[in-house]
């Protein structure tokens, strides 16, 4: 038996980015259309906009300032799902380049409820372009990170606003906000996990015994199928656990089951799943 643990697929913030990104193709056809980072973290996306002639441009925390030095009017940049610092705007309109914001919505609510805070605590995996981007809207902004903790010496207040990346495990979330309660009893919470993760998360936690194998399709770059894939590992330690991009790197497993289950990250398209799906029926 094979069956796909809903929701699955595209979440809306992922199908918004890329159709932003083809609207933009058909908009500027005489210009170069450039995605400035993974639109989202998933290689096929990459891989389909490439086809569409949109480029990606690869870029991290350390250079993006240079690379956006060398844009010209000739091009299009497209900003992506994740966000990004403001100044990253600025840099473009100085040397008058057009610009698309494909930010998800639910990130940029998050954004505007930091900017409103006196003093922010933001949990969030260090270098990830969110948190980057959250980083930057507001100068009383401090990390957490999810690997290496919090400098609680840097807080000034006694109740900081508490909000964290979109794509977090709410069982990681959980232990870290019981924590920054134990040390800064007035912290005040928002959970800022998108409704899209937390549902497959909570999928995933909740499966049964009849389950022998589940397959998390996504990228090892996508922050929140990573969290699909070790909440699986954690909580169901008796079943067999895969993590694929594609059809092609499951057949190398050469999988035996009798209860398959199908899980996907939010950047994960349906086609790629239905090719699992096909593949998974043909065995």
């Amino acid at each position: 038996m094979i069956t796909l643990l809903k929701p699955i697929g595209h979440c809306f913030g992922v199908l918004k980015a890329i159709e932003i990104a083809k609207e933009t193709k058909e908009k500027y056809k005489d210009k170069n259309i450039y995605v400035f980072g993974l639109l989202v973290h998933n290689e096929e996306v990459v891989k389909d906009l490439e086809e569409h002639d949109i480029k990606t441009i690869e870029m991290n925390e350390d250079n993006a300032i240079d690379l956006l030095n060398k844009f010209t009017s000739d091009d299009v940049v497209i900003f992506t799902a994740h966000g990004h610092p403001r100044v990253y705007e600025d840099i473009l309109k100085k040397n008058d380049v057009t610009y698309v914001d494909a930010t998800c919505s639910k990130v940029k609510d998050c954004f505007n409820v930091i900017k409103e805070a006196k003093e922010v605590i933001y949990i969030g995996k260090a270098g990830h372009p969110e948190t980057v981007a959250a980083l930057t809207m507001n100068q009383n902004a401090h990390l957490y990170d999810i690997r290496s903790g919090l400098d609680y010496s840097l807080i000034k207040s006694d109740n900081p606003l508490v909000i964290n990346q979109t794509t977090l495990s709410f069982l990681e979330l959980a232990r870290i906000h019981q924590e920054i309660k134990d040390k800064l009893t007035n912290a005040v919470f928002y959970d800022e996990i998108c409704n899209a993760t937390l549902l497959r998360q909570k999928a995933i936690n909740e499966l049964g015994d009849d389950v022998d194998t589940v397959i998390i399709v996504g990228s090892k770059k996508s922050s929140n199928t990573m969290k699909l894939y070790e909440i699986a590992k954690n909580i169901h330690p008796d079943k067999h656990i895969v993590l694929v991009n594609n059809v092609n790197e499951l057949k190398e497993y050469g999988l035996v089951f009798k209860n398959a289950v199908i899980a996907s990250g939010t950047s994960t398209s349906i086609e790629t799943i239905n090719e699992i799906k096909d593949y998974l029926s043909s065995l």
